[in-house]
């Protein structure tokens, strides 16, 4: 129920009748104006009324978007002579006792403030906010705007709140609740910090593995490819070497198919397999005397054209079913043939141990069109 007032309010009059505005906000404090009818029954010069407060403002080149009144009764002045000056007008009914346990009086401000912030963005528009005397209500709610909505450390908001209204909160209830409020209010923060930051890292996780699988994926892909154009490039070149006598071709070590575990094998395996293989043991002879050189199991073809190459100069050769070539009026002796076949094989394999897909291509397309 609402209380009625029939007198003036006790110690209104020691209080200053207006503020000024806290920085960095559009608050302005003051204490509540009287009606006429019980300003009566004080000396003029303690007179304080709306047109008061609406002169004060005036000289201060100041003026009032809203009026938020605190007090428990409707008794102190008429609102309909705030509405007529187009100033709008919220009434939030805060009895004095029990005050800092109505959370609800502190949600409906808080609510009321951020509303009309959202809905007039003019800064010069400012938040009056009183309550009997301007002190106690009114700076426990603007501390606690303060606070919660913009951040402020309790003892920032009633240190602004003091010196803006020229007396600081009297009740030391309100201020350790004040204190408790942007205690539970940082806590409150840190949580939903601490929520928000586990949300990304979780996020992130989920993004990397999904990225994860799809290179795992693309590689795949890519890998089956490769092996698909090796195979082909094998076949090719076995075609070539069995035309000409070559040895066969060490791409087709896995015959472009997968290794033994499952998983394509890569251009070293297939260098070991193709040639960690015994070779078989060849006899040269010389002019007078018969020799056998046997080539060991363990070295490579091209460690036997090396031999050869070092032979060359006191090798016969055996007469072969291609005769050498004539190439730009010089005849292509057996051995430049050799050499050129092992560059060509080196070649190769440095191209398949770099694994390098366009360069593959490129062989292939070499080949082809060979």
């Amino acid at each position: 129920m609402v209380r009625v007032c029939r007198v003036v309010p006790k110690e209104w009059t020691k209080y200053p009748a207006v503020g000024t505005v806290i920085p960095l906000t559009r608050f302005i404090v003051f204490k509540t104006p009287l009606n006429d009818k019980l300003l009566n029954r004080l000396p003029k010069e303690q007179h304080f009324n709306l047109n008061d407060l609406f002169r004060i403002l005036a000289e201060r080149d100041q003026r009032l978007g809203l009026v938020v009144d605190l007090t428990d009764t409707d008794r102190y002045y008429d609102k309909r002579d705030v509405e007529g000056m187009c100033i709008e007008y919220e009434k939030i009914n805060c009895p004095g006792r029990g005050f800092i346990e109505r959370e609800e009086c502190v949600e409906q401000f808080n609510a009321a403030i951020q509303k009309y912030i959202d809905r007039c963005d003019d800064p010069k528009a400012l938040i009056g906010v009183h309550c009997t005397h301007g002190i106690n209500r009114s700076g426990y709610l603007v501390c606690r705007f303060l606070i919660e909505r913009l951040g402020w450390s309790s003892h920032e908001a009633i240190d602004a709140f003091e010196k803006a209204r020229g007396c600081g909160i009297e009740k030391g209830a309100y201020v350790q609740a004040l204190h408790k409020a942007a205690k539970e209010s940082r806590m409150k923060k840190q949580a939903e910090s601490d929520s928000d930051s586990e949300r990304k890292k979780k996020n992130k996780k989920r993004k990397r593995d999904k990225e994860s699988y799809e290179s795992s994926s693309a590689a795949k892909q890519v890998g089956a490819m490769i092996q698909q154009f090796i195979g082909q490039l094998g076949q090719k070149v076995d075609a070539t070497s069995s035309a000409y006598g070559m040895s066969p071709n060490p791409l087709n070590a896995f015959g472009g198919m997968q290794a033994a575990n499952g998983a394509y094998a890569s251009p070293s395996q297939q260098y070991a397999t193709a040639y960690n293989k015994p070779s078989s043991a060849k006899k040269f002879k010389t002019d007078n005397t018969p020799s056998q050189k046997s080539v060991s199991q363990t070295d490579s073809p091209y460690m036997e054209d090396e031999e050869l190459d070092d032979e060359e100069d006191y090798v016969e050769e055996p007469m072969t079913e291609f005769p050498d070539r004539v190439i730009g009026g010089v005849v292509e002796s057996s051995a430049q043939k050799r050499r050129k076949r092992r560059q060509k094989k080196q070649k190769l394999l440095e191209v398949m141990k770099r694994g390098n897909f366009h360069e593959i291509q490129q062989m292939r397309e070499e080949y082809l069109q060979s």
